[in-house]
């Protein structure tokens, strides 16, 4: 079964607990391991200064050693207090003084002379029968004849053992509260930082469909979160304005979906309301076949922009002599322009990179709409520099505030022309969807006396002859 993920709460709680626990770790590792240097230290200085002490005690005796009795008082006092253990032999390894009955290292340590003072590096580890140890041998002199005495001092290490071993119980058990501590007081503290975050996600909620003009407060939000809002209503700027244009197109569609099919309705029960010759009827039926053919061309192009908007349409680019293009497109419209009383003039040189079927739908769509608004006895003029195509035509400029949107879908500069052009006002926008397919530009340029519509295309690239994408 897989597990639930974590909120980031949590996450953020465990990791500021393990990083508290690693801390906690790290210091109780360091104060016990320095308690027990500590503890050794003395416990050696204390060997240390037993020894010096014995060799005192013992030069201020004669040999043999007299009073043993006086001498074992002594050593009691000396020793019986904190745990020494102390022996005392001559040379033949008799023993003349000790403070335990229980065995000693004698003879397996070495002894440090009499002419050097001990020092720390004398004492040696020793496992006793009671446990672990820490002992010392060490040459001294009794009497003024200086009788040569083997002294072995011990320091029984099971009472520091255990002052450790409680010492690490209690280390452990402040661990233990202190990574709880740590995680419920990261928990609560991470919780009440990311408040705004969730003020954020209760926010983003509130917006639906119909509230997309609603934003973020980006600067009520922490400095971390502020790129997020911002991006965030950036989001919503393009959603809104999808959701507008959306709406605006579907309107549109409908509108203009509505002429003609309420045309061919009326058509077809006038037709209907009495009998008809065959005349007639066939008459009927060309003028239905005309509606049918704008219902045709509406659906392909309306089908063309949504597959350019979800990039579902291939390229082929190619590199294209602009004057051969250009002139068998101005071979095809002669005859309309000629029909209108425009003359359509061509100046084009160079090349420019693109896809052949694409481009002569884009000019074409262009040199249409130049026919349908240039007034009779005006001229087209088509060129054609430096991968850019211009159609230039003259007649009343495109106000200012349509040229704006003159790319957008269903905008026609002069709307008692559209019912007949065809295109229902989707020219242009499929002007602009075939530029953003190329990644180029469409833009319009207005004069006083007439419009310029430019196509500029990418360059084209090094070693490039023809391209499918």
């Amino acid at each position: 079964m897989k597990l639930p993920r974590l909120s980031i709460t949590a996450r953020l709680a465990l990791l500021f607990c393990a990083i508290a626990a690693g801390v906690f770790v790290a210091v109780g590792a360091y104060l016990y391991q320095t308690l027990q240097r500590q503890m050794a230290a003395r416990d050696d200085a204390a060997l240390l200064g037993k020894v010096v002490l014995i060799r005192q005690v013992l030069q201020t005796r004669p040999m043999p050693l007299a009073m043993p009795e006086e001498l074992q008082m002594v050593l009691d006092n000396v020793f019986g207090q904190d745990g020494m253990l102390l022996r005392l032999t001559t040379q033949d390894g008799r023993t003349v003084a000790q403070t335990t009955d229980e065995p000693l290292p004698v003879g397996q340590l070495p002894a440090v002379p009499l002419a050097r003072a001990p020092h720390a590096g004398d004492v040696r580890d020793w496992s006793s029968p009671a446990g672990p140890a820490r002992a010392i041998a060490a040459e001294g002199s009794a009497g003024a004849g200086n009788a040569p005495v083997l002294i072995t001092i011990a320091r029984d290490r099971s009472d520091r053992l255990a002052i450790l071993k409680r010492y690490a119980a209690d280390l452990l058990g402040a661990f233990v509260l202190g990574a709880l501590l740590a995680a419920g007081l990261a928990f609560v503290t991470v919780r009440h930082a990311l408040r705004p975050l969730r003020d954020v996600a209760r926010n983003a909620d509130a917006i639906h469909a119909n509230r997309l003009n609603t934003r973020l407060e980006a600067r009520a939000v922490p400095a971390e979160l502020r790129p997020l809002a911002v991006a965030f209503n950036a989001m919503l700027d393009r959603l809104e304005e999808g959701v507008q244009r959306l709406s605006g197109f579907a309107a549109d569609l409908a509108h203009d979906l509505r002429t003609p099919v309420n045309a061919l309705m009326m058509e077809t029960q006038v037709a209907l309301a009495r009998p008809r010759t065959a005349e007639e009827y066939q008459a009927l039926l060309a003028s239905n076949l005309e509606e049918y053919e704008r219902l045709g061309r509406m659906i392909e192009n309306t089908l063309f922009l949504a597959r350019a908007d979800n990039a579902q349409l291939a390229l082929r680019r190619e590199v294209l002599d602009a004057q051969a293009e250009l002139a068998r497109i101005r071979d095809y419209f002669d005859v309309l322009a000629d029909d209108a009383g425009v003359a359509l003039r061509l100046d084009a040189a160079g090349s420019v990179y693109a896809d052949a079927v694409l481009l002569r739908r884009a000019v074409g769509n262009l040199l249409s709409n130049a026919v349908q608004h240039t007034p009779p006895g005006g001229h087209i003029v088509l060129a054609a520099r430096d991968g850019a195509i211009a159609v230039t035509n003259t007649g009343e400029p495109v106000p200012a505030a349509l040229a704006e949107r003159i790319f957008e879908r269903y905008v026609r500069a002069d709307p008692a022309r559209g019912d007949g052009a065809g295109s229902a006002g989707l020219g242009l926008a499929i002007v602009r969807a075939i530029m953003q397919l190329h990644g180029g530009s469409a833009t319009l340029a207005t004069t006083a006396d007439g419009n310029t519509f430019t196509l500029r295309f990418p360059p084209v690239p090094a070693g490039a002859g023809g391209d499918n994408g």
